[in-house]
């Protein structure tokens, strides 16, 4: 940071608000990227001859705008836009529209396995305990960040060829649908706040026990079958639930 560039010592504009518009100016030109680190308080510091108080009023103003995520122990960064989760009544246009609003962002696939289905799998799903159903566990990202670990599991007699499928370069949802008429006709969901696990922890680049948005989906067919069972977990900082409400009258 260059101070003659951003901080004008002579203007009655508050340095602090200075400072923050120069970083929102960044961010919005997308010169800095979601999930990119910050320069710390003390280079800030020093490369502008400001003090600390103006720099934590400069952030303050950029997590109020939503612009930097602070992070516990860590270095600031730019943030990323959340993942809204919308709850029921909402309605879906088609099912098109469910995979483009859950399989947007990019996806690393970590495991794509066939298992053995766990006792709350086989609840979930409608199976016997111990059947095989095909395991799709992704990481979704948010610019350079992950932002949240998505477990699938279909069960394999619906689509047996599931496994031979590259998931690198098309969304499970929209492949689902297309390849396999395995068409949602309705969700069953249930939404909790958990504390991140080791595993969890490692894979989000969080603490252990910070908090997720935990999201259990049952997809079912219009005969009632139901054909994926996901577990998702969002890190808490990038996660919102929007809820409509509706009352009679």
């Amino acid at each position: 940071m260059d101070e003659k560039d951003i901080i004008r010592h002579n203007s009655p504009i508050p340095y602090y608000y200075q400072l923050a518009r120069h970083i929102e100016q960044k961010i919005k030109s997308k010169q800095w990227l979601p999930g990119e680190i910050l320069p710390s308080e003390q280079e800030i510091c020093q490369g502008l001859k400001i003090s600390r108080t103006v720099v934590r009023q400069a952030m303050n103003y950029l997590v109020d705008a939503e612009l930097v995520l602070k992070q516990n122990g860590k270095r600031s960064c730019v943030a990323g836009p959340a993942l809204l989760k919308k709850a029921a009544p909402t309605l879906y246009k088609s099912s098109a529209d469910l995979c483009a609003q859950e399989e947007a962002p990019p996806l690393k696939v970590l495991e794509l396995a066939i298992v053995a289905a766990s006792a709350p799998v086989a609840e979930a799903l409608n199976m016997t305990e111990g059947e095989q159903v095909i395991k799709v566990e992704r990481l979704r990202f948010l610019g350079e960040v992950p932002a949240s670990l998505l477990i699938s599991y279909i069960p394999e007699y619906l689509c047996p060829n599931l496994i031979h499928e590259d998931f690198s370069r098309q969304s499970l949802c929209a492949l689902l649908t297309r390849k396999y008429q395995l068409v949602r006709a309705e969700s069953l969901r249930t939404v909790e706040i958990l504390e991140a696990t080791q595993p969890q922890a490692r894979l989000l680049g969080i603490d252990i026990g910070s908090p997720l948005l935990a999201l259990r989906d049952i997809g079912i067919l219009k005969n009632g079958v139901p054909f994926n069972y996901q577990v998702a977990f969002y890190r808490g900082e990038y996660s919102k639930l929007e809820m409509h409400l509706l009352y009679p009258r």
